[in-house]
């Protein structure tokens, strides 16, 4: 098994909790400030980009090649690219990255491009770096500018132990979910805008190491980013809404997704107009793997809501998810793991989480395994992403 570098996106820990939950916690090595290292499979190995496509919490992946101390990096880097790019043509992209120090070295950034640029003249080849002024490069210009395939991303990855170096063998997509996120048939701002890759993470959270037939179900389907992105990562899916403006929505969208990204496993999707707090076996007859799901997160806000007002929308989200928790739990096998969102307001860098949701949970007949919250700079609603198994 070779080792490969995860670079985790913005929220660390739920990031890594995806990580684990789709690659096993006995295969990662070590976890640092933007990394965790893990040994992969050779099968996972001969499909990196499909593994990282179906990863939304990770930026890129790079296989590690070489582990060494500061003063033998330079003398590796000009290894590797003697070695990989002796029998290359054409001009190369290429950037460097350091991983883990919150202030990137950038003598050691500009003295390793120079370094390597002169490496690759002597080569025969032209070369351009990405890098602006010294820093580390973004994943979108490594993206944009094509370096993978054109050249190389060369990253030093420090830990507390060693330094790893590697190349970077697949990145995100940013087309990919760009296109999903603001180019599908059906959007509408006021049922919530979940984010693909956030749909991604919470299917991968639910469906731990998964397993060839899997049913995912969504009660609170929306416009539908939850059954499109289980589509695309192969799984049979059902959704349903209160709303039958919403299941048109969904449907379209899913067949959207089918004829344009063409998922694996030729998988199916069904879905139905129903209120999640009356559901009932006849309109559920499938055997369900995992719930997955938004629902609902309370009404639009354009400024932080008085207490009172907080008090109110969790009165009536706890009666809500007390209801269709019931009901689900009585539908569905001992095994089933829900992965859901929870209301929660900031204000500053203060959270005021959903105030009982335990005590709810276990009356309902569940156990709260995690929360993670995920939320950004500008936002007054955020969400807690919360891992239920039945009790």
């Amino acid at each position: 098994m070779n080792l490969y570098a995860f670079e985790l996106g913005r929220k660390k820990e739920l990031c890594l909790a995806e990580l684990l939950s789709v690659l096993g916690e006995k295969n990662l090595l070590e976890k640092n400030m933007d990394t965790a290292i893990f040994k992969l499979k050779e099968s996972q190995e001969k499909n990196i980009q499909s593994l990282q496509d179906s990863l939304g919490g990770t930026i890129k992946i790079v296989k590690i090649f070489k582990t060494a101390q500061k003063n033998q990096i330079k003398d590796i880097v000009k290894e590797y690219l003697e070695e990989n790019f002796k029998d290359r043509t054409g001009k190369i992209n290429f950037s460097l990255t350091i991983l883990n120090q919150k202030f990137p070295d950038k003598i050691l950034i500009k003295n390793l491009l120079i370094s390597s640029k002169k490496i690759l003249k002597e080569l025969g080849l032209n070369s351009r770096f990405v890098n602006q002024n010294f820093g580390n490069t973004k994943p979108s210009t490594i993206y944009k500018a094509r370096v993978i395939e054109k050249g190389v991303d060369i990253n030093i990855i420090y830990s507390d132990k060693t330094i790893y170096i590697g190349n970077t063998v697949a990145i995100q997509d940013i087309d990919s979910y760009s296109l999903r996120d603001f180019n599908r048939p059906k959007r509408d701002a006021l049922v919530g805008m979940l984010p693909p890759k956030l749909a991604q993470v919470m299917i991968n959270l639910a469906v731990p190491e998964a397993k060839d037939k899997t049913t995912i179900y969504d009660p609170f389907c929306g416009t539908g980013v939850i059954p499109m992105e289980g589509l695309l990562l192969g799984y049979d899916v059902i959704g349903s809404d209160i709303d039958q403006r919403m299941v048109e929505y969904t449907t379209e969208n899913c067949d959207w997704l089918i004829k344009n990204f063409r998922p694996k496993n030729s998988p199916s999707f069904r879905i139905f107009k129903n209120d999640a707090k009356f559901l009932t076996k006849n309109l559920l007859p499938e055997n369900i793997t995992a719930i997955v799901t938004e629902g609902y997160l309370g009404p639009a806000l354009t400024k932080y809501p008085l207490e009172e007002e907080q008090e109110k929308i969790f009165r009536e989200l706890s009666n809500l998810h007390l209801n269709w928790l019931k009901q689900v739990h009585e539908l569905t096998n001992k095994n089933l793991r829900i992965v859901m969102c929870l209301t929660g307001f900031k204000k500053n860098t203060s959270i005021t989480h959903f105030p009982r949701f335990k005590e709810l949970a276990t009356f309902a007949g569940y156990k709260i395994e995690d929360t993670y919250s995920y939320d950004r700079e500008d936002q007054i609603v955020i969400r807690d992403i919360v891992i239920l198994t039945k009790i």
